[in-house]
């Protein structure tokens, strides 16, 4: 062990998701909001299921969030949690539609009209 480490085991992310590797979708980023929907979780739902269950009871977080909180990496939350997706026991909102009112992705008028103001300033 090197300096600073707690006598910590490393759990490969694979056994966090029941052995499943790939996401079923390619949706998720790490800003995307995952909420729960209320339904409980069934029998066949893995440990590691019922955590990121229970941690998003109180509201929504990000993937990200998550990911940190649960102490797994992100790839494997994101397997997780589209794997409850897919069984309605989450829905998940990308970084765009997370918040109404949020802010609208960036047109080609806009960038120019900043790049003028920018120029503006240097000079």
């Amino acid at each position: 062990m090197t300096r600073g480490q707690v006598g910590r085991r490393m759990v490969p992310s694979y056994l966090a998701t029941g052995g499943c590797g790939i996401p079923t979708r390619n949706t998720l980023q790490g800003l995307t909001a995952l909420y729960a929907t209320g339904v409980p979780p069934g029998p066949d739902h893995s440990p590691g299921h019922q955590r990121l269950l229970s941690l998003l009871e109180k509201g929504a977080l990000s993937v990200a969030e998550t990911a940190a909180y649960l102490d797994i990496p992100v790839g494997a939350c994101k397997v997780l949690a589209t794997q409850l997706i897919d069984d309605g026991l989450l829905r998940a909102e990308g970084p765009s539609q997370a918040a109404p009112g949020a802010a609208a992705p960036a047109t080609k008028e806009l960038l120019e009209r900043v790049r003028s103001g920018l120029v503006a300033l240097k000079d």
